[in-house]
């Protein structure tokens, strides 16, 4: 039990924080291109409260019709969902409102809000009568903006809205920027309406996102005061027969003192060069008795289990710690270098699939939680960024792959709508091969939890051990 709570502990909130870093992507490019966005969700609905911000103005025309009462009741802090147009001069414009009666809840965080000010004057709220059944979801148009939030401002001709929502919803696996028209180019301010290329990097600025975090957290780690092992000597104690070392010539007793051109700066550095080798030949330089000799080792990609790449046993002697901090520019670099080196070696790992090597071993919500369980109890907080910054440069990838439903395959859409010099694929097809995808992902996600379940119940650690 114990096990499970420190998984759940470290899983839940590292999973929020990349859904938001990833979602923050879509966001802040959407509104720089001034894309309407009408919804920052984490988690997934139903929704447990919401936060109302934003200031949008929208005219009140003669024709403006509300639904469940009068334009005069219309208050400030009061919610309203509203149907707008545009002018010919790009402001919206009110065509229907429909406004919230006193039995909807809007949520803890949003009645403190209010009450604070925040979004209009607070008020009591009063029940508003009905003239007829009709509602807002009634009416139907993709020629109009639907949009919610509280008034903050009541004019004559016009009302000032706060309808851009963040909100924490129940289902804490996921998250979502909601923006108007995704696919709809009738609706004012839409994505839909935005050239290809602003599209684009709407849609691939998540996984920009993604990819950027782990650049951010190295350089983070570098920054704060930690400790590192500095000096020593990496020490051979044992040669596995018929490994890549001992057709080296490797003995026990061996130092390496120099990998490649460059002499090894830190014992530490041995495993990380070497797995950035595998299938290559490096060159080692050895001492031993006293003398120096050259030795050409092609590290495994797919070693036998308990030898590693290379075939050998080592310890370090004459190792010291020390305490260090680095400046920014030179944790920002260090970051950069060491989420390639990661990268690097991700990609020897999936050539090593297609090449003969072992199979990879895929795991969904469940296995992922107990993986992030098992290193944050042995590495701690270090531990859990490292598995933070694995699993953002996995969806960074993942998101882009041309996978329908993802954000790659959305993207495809958009190169297919380029190639066919700008027409459109039509929104209802698209949204079928999207449903078509999300079903598919759902089945694959719902077998790989099924086999963690069964591992699990095996006793058996995605880890290995």
């Amino acid at each position: 039990m114990d096990s499970w709570l420190i998984a759940l502990a470290s899983f839940i909130p590292m999973l929020l924080l990349l859904v938001v870093v990833h979602e923050l992507g879509h966001f802040w490019s959407a509104k720089a291109f001034g894309v309407k966005v009408l919804e920052f969700g984490v988690g997934y609905p139903p929704r447990a409260f919401g936060i109302y911000t934003g200031r949008t103005e929208t005219l009140l025309a003669p024709t403006t019709v509300c639904l469940n009462g009068s334009l005069g009741a219309i208050q400030p802090g009061q919610v309203v969902r509203v149907l707008s147009g545009e002018t010919a001069d790009g402001e919206l414009v009110a065509r229907y409102v429909e406004l919230r009666n006193a039995g909807q809840r809007e949520g803890l965080l949003g009645s403190l809000a209010r009450l604070a000010g925040f979004g209009g004057e607070s008020r009591r709220d009063e029940v508003v009568e009905r003239p007829n059944s009709r509602r807002l979801a009634d009416v139907e148009s993709d020629e109009y903006l639907r949009h919610e939030g509280r008034i903050r401002e009541v004019h004559p001709d016009r009302i000032v809205l706060a309808d851009m929502i963040y909100s924490v919803n129940w289902l804490p696996l996921g998250g979502f920027v909601r923006l108007s028209g995704e696919n709809n180019p009738a609706a004012p301010r839409s994505l839909a309406r935005r050239g290809l290329g602003q599209r684009a990097v709407v849609l691939a600025a998540g996984s920009v996102m993604n990819a950027i975090f782990p650049i951010v957290a190295f350089a983070i780690m570098f920054m704060i005061p930690h400790t590192e092992l500095v000096g020593g000597t990496v020490e051979i104690t044992q040669v596995a027969p018929g490994s890549p070392a001992e057709t080296a010539g490797l003995q026990a007793g061996d130092r390496v003192v120099q990998i490649g051109d460059a002499p090894l700066g830190s014992p530490q550095d041995l495993p990380q060069e070497v797995r950035l080798s595998a299938g290559s030949e490096m060159v080692w330089v050895i001492e031993r008795d006293g003398q120096q000799q050259v030795a050409q080792v092609t590290p495994r990609v797919d070693p036998p289990a308990g030898q590693g790449a290379v075939g050998i046993g080592f310890t370090v002697v004459d190792q010291q710690e020390e305490r260090r901090v680095e400046p920014p520019w030179t944790a920002a670099r260090m970051g950069v270098t060491r989420t390639w080196d990661t990268l690097e070696l991700m990609g020897r790992e999936i050539r090593g699939w297609f090449g003969g090597g072992r199979s990879p071993e895929l795991s969904g919500p469940i296995g992922i939680a107990q993986i992030t369980g098992e290193v944050t109890r042995q590495g701690g907080f270090q531990g859990w960024v490292l598995v933070a910054i694995l699993l953002s440069i996995n969806l960074a990838i993942l998101n882009i792959l041309p996978i329908p439903m993802l954000d790659g395959g959305r993207l495809l859409f958009v190169f297919i709508e380029w190639i066919r010099g700008g027409k459109r694929v039509p929104s209802e097809k698209e949204g079928l091969v999207h449903l078509i995808g999300f079903v598919a992902l759902l089945a694959l996600v719902i077998a790989i939890s099924a086999n963690d379940i069964l591992r699990l119940i095996r006793g058996i650690s995605p880890l290995g051990g």
